[in-house]
């Protein structure tokens, strides 16, 4: 699997990820974003939660004038469609329903803009046809270099748009002098969590002491395991009363993965939130804010030595 990572920048690209949402993935990928860049280092910040992303949120940042990105939409031309259900037949999404002797009609929400339809229709019935399934947006902010993907609402695409996302992210890495690339990935262990993790060196698992972030950091784990990507373990709210710490240091031991940082909770970490600006910068000698900038000389340490 390792070989099908391979990507085609040497900029060392790390992934923040996390098998459950809402335990600060976010919150770690924007803050190590910007601690890096206050270190010297030209860094771009990659939002590949095309769902919900929100990097932009954290940084203080409107996003606008974003370029659409478009996908294949069949159309079906009636006076030359001949019924045959080549189109419907081929079509494993389901997207395309007919009947024999019947013009097919699409239901677009399951179309992935494969274009089999196309390719087996023998009449050129099947003409081309675009639809937008969301935006990428970017920006300058903080030293930073910002590239957000954002999925139109009702859009079932995610994984199109996670990797659209990452393509534009690699194509400007390729030629700009880039020190280091964070990408913040939704949250989950599906596709579009998938589509950044193969471009990335190194990851971030960024959990919490819950027993639903306890199964779920063993199932990006098992993915992180799958794909051969290095990954170390972010507890974040690690002294959440209740917690259970000791089962996140179990699951750390019994996997061989180490823990690259133990975030305490803190107060200053909403008030950064809501001022729209990383915590590190906003309030660095908070209890917060002193391990996150730990981790920040962890990765620098990894980055700048070629461990990633």
């Amino acid at each position: 699997m390792r070989a099908l990572r391979k990507k085609k920048v040497e900029v060392p690209i790390v992934a923040v990820t996390g098998g459950k949402g809402g335990t600060g993935k976010t919150t770690v990928a924007v803050n190590l974003a910007a601690g890096l860049s206050a270190k010297g280092l030209k860094v771009m910040l990659v939002d590949t939660d095309v769902d919900g992303p929100c990097c932009a949120t954290l940084l203080g940042v409107k996003l606008e004038n974003g370029d659409a990105v478009k996908t294949f939409k069949p159309k079906i031309n009636e006076k030359r469609c001949v019924g045959c259900k080549k189109c419907v037949d081929v079509c494993h999404e389901h997207a395309l329903v007919g009947l024999q002797g019947k013009t097919p009609r699409l239901f677009e929400e399951l179309c992935s803009g494969c274009k089999a339809c196309q390719l087996v229709c023998e009449y050129g019935a099947v003409e081309e046809g675009w639809k937008t399934i969301g935006k990428i947006y970017t920006a300058e902010t903080n030293g930073l270099r910002l590239v957000t993907g954002e999925l139109e609402p009702t859009e079932p695409r995610s994984p199109v748009m996670a990797r659209a996302t990452v393509l534009r992210a690699m194509s400007e890495l390729q030629n700009s002098g880039y020190d280091a690339a964070i990408v913040d990935t939704a949250p989950g262990v599906h596709n579009a969590v998938a589509q950044p993790l193969w471009v990335s060196d190194f990851a971030l698992a960024v959990t919490e002491p819950t027993p639903l972030g306890a199964h779920d950091l063993k199932f990006i784990l098992d993915l992180a395991r799958e794909l051969e990507l290095p990954a170390e373990i972010v507890l974040n709210k690690a002294d959440v009363p209740g917690g259970l710490k000791d089962e996140l240091l179990s699951i750390s031991r019994e996997r061989g993965v180490g823990i690259a940082a133990e975030i305490p909770l803190d107060g200053e970490l909403l008030r950064s939130y809501i001022s729209g600006e990383p915590l590190v910068k906003n309030s660095p000698n908070s209890p917060a804010a002193k391990a996150l900038l730990s981790l920040i000389q962890h990765v620098h340490k990894r980055v700048k030595g070629g461990e990633t």
